[in-house]
């Protein structure tokens, strides 16, 4: 039955659920994060205790908790926290490790993956855990066509096939290739979903229901009392633009080597706020206990740490993830409208002294407050695939890089060239038809992306292109973004070390190629080459003969400005003394960030 209260127009989803008590003793099979130990990225950190609650804030709400069709980290921030995979990242160094499998062997020719899971581990609602859910996961819910998941696109296999899941027994699940691919492990570590709670929305095993029900299950709609995760938490709250609860997951399999169960906290608290500058003050007044901060933030926070029990960690590690602009080339192609504007954003050339209009040092200095450096290529800084490097793992250089320089004059000569000049003396250029050319730029209420957004408008009605900025709030922003609706989009994207990982992004057909989305039907040679150099980069185990491919598909994709780059900022982040562990924040992991890896062993020093 549905858990809802209407309270002044507020609509609550609260769960009153009461978990079970979980395991009696510590399972034979356990993950033992090592903390403290003695040779490993964990020397140094300290044993917690269980209790405590952990604040921070999030812009936005969720989109709701089904972590395999959302698209937008507003979701799968809760999702990450909820569920876990095969094999994992490494809390402090990035490594993948185990997870909920705790072992796995790799065939002589590369080709088979076999996978054994941990006994006698067990779901939040005390279901033991199965190689059957492995093999609904993927089989039923990632590879079915009927369902709309964003995580399709990274299993895709250089010769265009997908690895062959099976049930071995139990606890083993083998992945049959066709042939090499190298990042097999990081493309299997796939938040695994209970089959016993959620096959029941899935048509090819239960044709009672629509095609597509699995897109509406566990909606925002859905009593808490259903969600079922094996993750270090469960939500167990959600207040709508206030705050959403989760709580320890009793059967978490997590533990230290002392044998206390991870998380060491009892709760997280996610308080739901408007922008970075609500934020910025619960931080400063406490009612948060960590903060990803802004390099506008340092300067005020700074000179308050010691005073307040706080630290701000400063560095200059370049932080993974993109940031960039995309020109909506599929504008209004869906409606039979807009043809003019269209060709005019495919042109390559119009895309290019957009380019050249990118003031990136004032975005560095004015934005960034000089924490942070041009962006170009797809790949992030720190991989050692970043075509900035020589080498693979190689100092960065930038012998390789694909730089527009800022220079409005060339811009201006290009529009020109194109015939987008002013055509009726009022100070902005007109499509070559004569029609007005009216651009709108939109991004959420993100300061940093308000701040780039700003200057992008200044440095386009400076060549006398008629741009506005306007915010909208950021689930509306991924729903133009997927619809294809709007001019000009401003947001950015997560990464990691292994470019594969943006193939969902950057394969014609990926499911986030959203500068193009009709290009999956109408590909052009570069399209084509992309693809085929992302297939070429995984398919080979030599790292060095990868680099050169990934490097030439970082410089097309550069070249093809489809979402054109702009700054990266440096890693900052700011935390509570109380907040054991947290001086491990790193680009890789935060206490409060999105893939909710370090949150696990941080603990509340004051219960000591």
């Amino acid at each position: 039955m549905k858990n809802a209260l209407i309270l002044a127009g507020l609509l609550v989803f609260t769960s009153l659920a009461v978990f079970g008590q979980g395991y009696d003793t510590q399972p034979a099979d356990a993950l033992i994060i090592p903390i403290g130990a003695t040779g490993t990225v964990y020397e140094g950190m300290e044993l917690g205790v269980q209790g405590g609650t952990i604040t921070i804030s999030n812009i936005e709400d969720p989109k709701g908790w089904n972590n395999h069709t959302a698209h937008e980290t507003s979701t799968t921030w809760f999702t990450n926290r909820m569920h876990r995979g095969l094999v994992n990242l490494d809390h402090i160094s990035g490594a993948i490790v185990p997870d909920l499998a705790k072992s796995w062997e790799i065939s002589d020719d590369g080709l088979v993956i076999t996978f054994h899971l941990r006994e006698g581990i067990k779901w939040s609602d005390g279901t033991p855990i199965t190689a059957d859910d492995v093999v609904f996961t993927y089989n039923d819910l990632i590879l079915n066509e009927d369902v709309d998941c964003n995580t399709r696109d990274g299993q895709l296999l250089p010769d265009d096939t997908y690895p062959v899941c099976e049930k071995v027994d139990v606890n083993t699940v083998s992945f049959t290739m066709s042939v090499i691919f190298r990042p097999a492990l990081n493309s299997l570590g796939f938040n695994i979903m209970p089959k016993h709670v959620l096959a029941q929305y899935v048509h090819k095993l239960n044709p009672a229901v629509p095609v597509g029900t699995f897109n509406e299950a566990w909606t925002l709609d859905t009593p808490l009392t259903e969600l079922v995760g094996n993750g270090p938490w469960i939500v167990s709250d959600y207040q709508p633009n206030v705050s959403v609860t989760m709580v320890r997951n009793p059967y978490y399999y997590g533990y230290d080597p002392a044998g206390t169960q991870l998380p060491y906290y009892d709760t997280v608290i996610s308080a739901i706020v408007t922008n970075q500058d609500v934020s910025m003050l619960k931080f400063r007044n406490g009612e948060t206990d960590v903060y990803g901060l802004r390099p506008e933030d340092i300067a005020i926070l700074l000179p308050e740490g010691a005073t307040r029990g706080f630290q701000v960690l400063i560095t200059d590690q370049p932080g993974y993830g993109t940031t960039w602009f995309m020109p909506n080339q599929d504008i209004g192609l869906a409606g039979g409208t807009d043809a003019e504007k269209r060709e005019l954003f495919r042109n390559v050339n119009f895309r290019e002294a957009l380019a050249h209009t990118i003031d990136k040092e004032t975005m560095v200095r004015n934005v960034l407050n000089g924490l942070g450096g041009p962006q170009w290529s797809p790949v992030s800084v720190p991989s050692p695939f970043y075509a900035g490097r020589d080498f693979y793992g190689g100092p960065i250089t930038e012998n390789n890089a694909v730089m527009f320089e800022y220079d409005p004059a060339k811009a201006a000569g290009i529009l020109d060239d194109l015939g987008v000049i002013d055509q009726d003396g009022d100070g902005w250029r007109d499509l070559p038809s004569g029609d007005p050319l009216t651009i709108e730029l939109n991004a959420n209420d993100n300061t940093l992306r308000v701040g780039y957004c700003l200057i992008l408008q200044d440095d386009w009605r400076a060549v006398g292109l008629n741009a506005t900025f306007q915010i909208v709030d950021f689930n509306t922003l991924v729903d133009r973004l997927f619809g294809s609706s709007g001019d000009f989009i401003q947001l950015g994207l997560t990464g990691g070390d292994e470019p594969n990982g943006g193939s969902n992004v950057y394969r014609s057909c990926g499911g986030l190629h959203a500068y193009r989305f009709s290009a999956c039907d109408e590909p052009d040679e570069i399209d084509l080459r992309i693809d085929e150099l992302l297939a070429l980069g995984a398919g080979t185990f030599d790292l060095d003969a990868a680099f050169d491919y990934y490097v030439e598909y970082q410089q097309l994709l550069s070249h093809q400005l489809g979402y054109i780059y702009l700054v990266v900022a440096s890693f900052q982040y700011a935390y509570y003394d109380h907040v054991g562990n947290a001086y491990k924040a790193s680009p890789t992991s935060t206490p409060g960030g999105a893939n909710g890896l370090l949150t696990e062993i941080c603990f509340d020093k004051r219960l000591l």
